[in-house]
């Protein structure tokens, strides 16, 4: 009698990998229309593997998402601190450009469609969520504080209300993404958005002209 071939090795479990799959699941489907049966599929793991890190899909959505803002806050950190209070201004909302352009921009942001399909209500994703947008808010009035003491951005403004209002801007140009605009369009309503904060400087005929970009 043949002895019984031997069972194929379970697929490994990698925690990461996991959650990259079940953020993809939660991104498109939403987190109420995706069910365990769904990230299992997905990820081709058994039950038992992933309760042994996560005890339901609430855990894994709250995981996904964390590991979500972590990975939009890395992508963050250049070396504003070296170059100009404009060009670090610039090269943030280019980035924000280039995430919401076509054809990527159709995706959308993750954080927002957190908020927009569990708040209000649920507390834990609100504090992350909050989080999230706060950061990018520091980041921004830390710029415009920085080129205010320059004297390169305008300083009869709030630096925070400034920078809560350019925010705004950054959040309405992911939902605008999903229409997939061109890059071009983006790039000029960044340009406007610089120019609000320059600093005017006398051009010599008793007007005010925006100084010129780094």
């Amino acid at each position: 009698m043949k002895a019984k071939a031997a069972a194929g090795r379970p697929r490994e479990f990698d925690p990461e990998t996991f959650l990259d799959t079940a953020l993809d699941c939660f991104w498109q489907n939403g987190y109420q229309a995706t069910s365990m049966a769904d990230l299992k599929k997905a990820s081709g793991l058994a039950s038992a593997s992933i309760y042994k890190l996560y005890a339901d899909k609430r855990a894994i959505y709250l995981a996904a998402l964390q590991r979500y803002i972590d990975k939009g806050i890395f992508r963050t950190v250049t070396r504003r601190a070296e170059i100009s209070p404009e060009i670090a201004l610039r090269e943030m909302l280019e980035f924000v450009a280039r995430l919401s352009s076509a054809p990527a921009g159709e995706k959308g942001c993750f954080t927002i469609a957190a908020a927009s399909e569990l708040l209000p209500g649920d507390d834990e994703v609100k504090a992350k969520v909050s989080s999230k947008f706060n950061y990018i808010i520091n980041e921004l009035e830390s710029i415009l504080l920085r080129g205010q003491q320059q004297r390169v951005f305008r300083q009869d403004e709030n630096a925070r209300v400034m920078a809560q209002s350019i925010f705004m801007m950054i959040e309405g140009m992911r939902i605008y993404g999903k229409l997939q605009p061109e890059m071009k369009d983006l790039r000029q309503c960044n340009d406007f958005i610089v120019r609000t904060v320059l600093v005017n400087i006398p051009d010599g005929t008793g007007n005010s002209a925006v100084r010129a970009s780094a």
